[in-house]
């Protein structure tokens, strides 16, 4: 379940076919531009195509203005291309579609489809040495035409991604994120848009009964504590004592489930809230240190920038200019 494309920029294309899901288009997007701002720095570009171009209307009747899927920029430059379609398969209009969708596959572009979208690709013969899936109301008259479809919420595998639609449009993309840059970016992202899991490929339709993020209820007790004590941090004994786990099991604990120390996860706690301090609050660069556990300002000036890649006065600067242009 990997993406060719790991740790570099990702330029893709979001393919909207008339009658696409609003929403769906969103949960794309919108992770991605969350985990800029979350690594700091823009990691993720894309660009919205339909086959011809111009206003494109959606099934709640928005429209929104797209390249035609032949522009130059399509062709030469996108790591990875999603289609977005209408809820049906006998809607879909599949003309003219087929050619650039495997003109793109074979320059290498990662290709995807959002519920019916996925539909494009298999009559692009571009699924045939991969696990997919679609939107569930068409699995089974599909598996009966011969296609091979599976029931899993999402697959990414063989440089193919597709999801049955709805909210799990978020969830792969949650994943793509994942494997692009660890869990605890994913993680980090899923709870800026508050959503409570991150979900697995192995997990079908409607079967959400997990603890957020997978986590074991030891290891949500220890992230509480963190959460809850950032303005005077916890040391790690300080935490074994009050979680009744030993520090060894704490460490094994964060290893397996989000990839990074203890100290690496609180210290990132405590950057995203001053983050969120510096652009919400009034607060000066210096009481937003100790509202955050720096026992001194050249160390938080140096974790900041480390983290997000400006200093907090001119990261807060830079943002008064965009809001005032």
């Amino acid at each position: 379940m990997s993406l060719d494309i790991i740790n570099k920029n990702w330029k893709l294309g979001v393919l909207l076919v008339p009658g696409y899901n609003f929403a769906e288009m969103s949960h794309i997007v919108e992770p991605l531009k969350v985990a800029n701002h979350r690594l700091g720095h823009t990691l993720y570009e894309w660009q919205l195509f339909s086959l011809n171009g111009g206003p494109t209307m959606s099934s709640c009747g928005m429209q929104v203005e797209t390249l035609a899927l032949t522009a130059a920029w399509s062709l030469s430059q996108l790591d990875a291309l999603v289609i977005c379609a209408t809820n049906t398969i006998y809607q879909l209009p599949v003309q003219g579609f087929t050619a650039p969708l495997k003109h793109l596959a074979r320059s290498g572009a990662l290709m995807g489809g959002v519920g019916t979208g996925a539909y494009y690709l298999y009559l692009s013969g571009l699924l045939d040495d991969c696990r997919w899936t679609i939107d569930h109301r068409h699995l089974d008259e599909l598996r009966q035409q011969g296609a091979t479809p599976n029931r899993a919420i999402f697959n990414v595998n063989n440089n193919r991604f597709t999801c049955q639609g709805g909210s799990t449009s978020l969830d792969m993309m949650l994943h793509i994120i994942h494997l692009h840059h660890g869990k605890s970016v994913a993680i980090a992202v899923a709870e800026e848009m508050n959503c409570a899991t991150l979900r697995t490929p192995k997990e079908h339709r409607l079967d959400n009964k997990i603890n957020p993020y997978g986590w074991p209820n030891a290891l949500q007790q220890v992230a509480s504590l963190m959460e809850n004590n950032i303005d005077e941090p916890l040391s790690l004994s300080e935490i074994s004592q009050y979680a009744g786990l030993g520090k060894r099991q704490i460490q094994r604990l964060f290893k397996v489930y989000i990839g990074i120390s203890p100290s690496t996860y609180y210290l990132e706690k405590r950057l995203n809230h001053a983050h969120k301090l510096l652009f919400e609050s009034k607060y000066t660069v210096e009481n937003i240190a100790i509202r955050c556990g720096f026992s001194s300002l050249p160390s938080f000036y140096k974790c900041y920038k480390k983290r997000f890649g400006l200093p907090p006065l001119k990261a807060r600067h830079q943002k008064a200019l965009m809001w005032s242009a």
